[in-house]
């Protein structure tokens, strides 16, 4: 799923993917991103600090998963959630909705 979202982005904007929440917390740390996709399904969990590491640094979320139940937990939240099975059109539209149409990095 990471790779075709990439290729759906990697046209309009700077991508890279980060496999583990332990990867995307090292890589917003870096600096340098201006968004965060964040599969709420990561192999090792969502560390505690992914989130308020974004936010210290600028980056905006949007969220990801393919769980309904999860879906309703993070409705509730301020941040934009996207529901898989998703269209790529639909996708587009959310990043571009939360980053302004700007070219930012996004990981």
């Amino acid at each position: 799923m990471a790779e075709v979202i990439v290729d759906a982005l990697d046209n309009d904007y700077v991508t890279s993917i980060a496999e583990t929440s332990a990867a995307a917390l090292q890589r917003l740390l870096g600096g340098g991103i201006d968004l965060m996709l964040l599969d709420c399904t990561l192999p090792d969990g969502i560390d505690d600090a992914l989130v308020p590491a974004a936010e210290q640094v600028g980056a905006a979320v949007v969220s990801m998963s393919g769980d309904p139940q999860r879906m309703e937990g993070l409705a509730t939240q301020p941040r934009p959630v996207v529901l898989k099975l998703f269209t790529l059109a639909e996708f587009v539209a959310a990043v571009e909705r939360e980053i302004g149409g700007t070219t930012p990095a996004v990981a």
